[in-house]
């Protein structure tokens, strides 16, 4: 009578953990893709040629000379608010997947504790019954 109570539950709390594992890999893929886009150098094409720009994290403006108007171009290929907002973008899911997984994984484990705790208790009765004297 209960296996198929905790088989559904079951199946419910693999289901909360799958959706949590989807959520971090959402989460993850936006991590990496902000850090390529920080990390990276890149080019911007211009009217007639192509001007190869610094990524935003290594960027010193002592450094490197870029004339006025590529300057200008590499930063506003890869404006920081942008970028900012990708990280922010990709902080929901990551808090999402992890509670997800972390109460999917805990109903796991509550599920087998409790049925485990029953079961005990139905081979105590049925010894209880062996150990008691028929009439």
């Amino acid at each position: 009578m209960q296996w198929p109570a905790r088989q559904e539950f079951d199946r419910w709390a693999g289901r909360q953990q799958s959706w949590g594992v989807g959520l971090m890999a959402v989460s993850a893929a936006l991590f990496l893709w902000l850090g390529y886009l920080l990390l990276i150098p890149y080019s911007v094409h211009d009217y007639h040629d192509e001007i190869a720009c610094e990524a935003p994290v290594f960027y010193d403006s002592e450094s490197t000379s870029y004339s006025q108007g590529a300057g200008k171009l590499c930063s506003m290929e890869r404006d920081w608010p942008e970028l900012l907002g990708l990280g922010f973008l990709a902080v929901p899911p990551a808090v999402a997947g992890a509670a997800l997984f972390t109460s999917g994984s805990a109903r796991k484990r509550a599920s087998a504790h409790v049925f485990r705790i029953l079961e005990m208790q139905e081979s105590e009765e049925r010894a209880q019954q062996k150990a008691r004297p028929q009439p």
